[in-house]
């Protein structure tokens, strides 16, 4: 059986209301509470443990690529990891851009100096694909309009 709460007679006769719900202000989204305080002190904790787990681990062989070793490791190390596969695939040249650079030099000469920036973006854009298209095809060029 289930044990009931005695009601007094004034509650008898009156059906369950339940209790109002108090809105949350604008403000009160921005107050940090002592459960977040703590929260983010034990997230602080457990990313300089695994920091520390870390840098006491067994190092690494120099010819060992570094992308397969974090993806290897991310069980133990998730938010180096995380950090590591973030870093470690940015290009380490600046060809890419640098031939953009030099391009736009092409295009921007002296007799060319008043171009709007709009057009020079085009004209780069457009210089920049045509090289791609034609390298793509091994020197032979696509016909856009069939």
């Amino acid at each position: 059986a289930v044990p009931t709460v005695p009601m007094s007679a004034d509650q008898e006769g009156a059906a369950f209301v339940s209790p109002p719900v108090k809105k949350k202000t604008l403000a009160s989204f921005f107050k940090k509470s002592t459960a977040t305080t703590s929260t983010n002190l034990t997230q602080r904790q457990a990313i300089e443990n695994e920091l520390s787990r870390y840098l006491e681990s067994v190092s690494v062989e120099s010819d060992t690529d570094p992308l397969k070793w974090w993806k290897e490791y991310d069980i133990f190390f998730p938010a180096l990891s995380h950090l590591a596969k973030k870093y470690l695939c940015v290009p380490a040249t600046s060809t890419p851009s640098e031939r953009v650079f030099s391009c736009s030099g092409n295009i921007v000469t002296c007799h060319r100096a008043s171009l709007k920036p709009e057009s020079v973006d085009r004209l780069v854009f457009l210089a920049q694909n045509l090289r791609q298209n034609y390298r793509a095809t091994q020197g032979k060029f696509l016909s856009f309009v069939e």
